[in-house]
């Protein structure tokens, strides 16, 4: 049984046209308290149907739609990404999963603060890909303020997620330069 969103598919495609309008490339979602409404500890024991079911609707709704139009990734300090993984297949099957221990750059002078190794991870696949995303043209969801502060000091755009009703700060036009995007609703 798919989780399925209260949102109409109006407001989930302004959010991503706002994304794309500010040349937008990568969506990074956290995981734990993020995507999913728990945090996991990366020790989850439930099956990947139940793991599912406590996945935010507004978030499978966003990566549903973005997925088509940017390459939309979860980043996450989790152990599990091949729990994480399987069940965001069942979202959309081209997101990338970044875990601790997946995240395997080859960059020398990647900072390793935040959620910058993963972000340099996924930037890296696209790359063998053909494609190339600058810093400014990623975005960073996620619950802990220290990394999206990290994301943006390293030149990329950032949202801290207090709940799904933060999403509605990408209703609007983002700043025009990369900055934390801010949430004025608190759920």
């Amino acid at each position: 049984k798919a989780v399925v969103s209260t949102q109409s598919t109006g407001v989930v495609q302004k959010r991503v046209r706002c994304l794309l309008d500010a040349g937008l490339k990568l969506l990074a979602l956290d995981f734990d308290l993020t995507i999913c409404s728990i945090h996991t500890h990366g020790l989850y024991l439930g099956s990947e149907e139940d793991l599912r079911k406590l996945l935010h609707p507004e978030m499978v709704s966003l990566i549903k739609d973005a997925s088509s139009h940017l390459q939309v990734a979860v980043t996450t300090f989790s152990r599990q990404t091949q729990l994480i993984d399987n069940v965001i297949r069942r979202i959309a099957p081209n997101v990338v999963v970044r875990g601790d221990f997946s995240c395997d750059t080859t960059h020398k002078g990647v900072p390793k603060e935040g959620k910058q190794t993963h972000i340099h991870s996924v930037m890296d696949e696209v790359c063998k890909k053909g494609e190339r995303y600058r810093a400014d043209q990623v975005l960073l969801v996620d619950d802990q303020q220290n990394n999206v502060r990290t994301a943006v000091h390293y030149g990329s755009y950032g949202l801290v997620f207090h709940g799904p009703s933060c999403l509605s700060a990408l209703d609007r036009p983002l700043p025009p330069s990369p900055s934390i995007i801010p949430c004025l609703c608190h759920s």
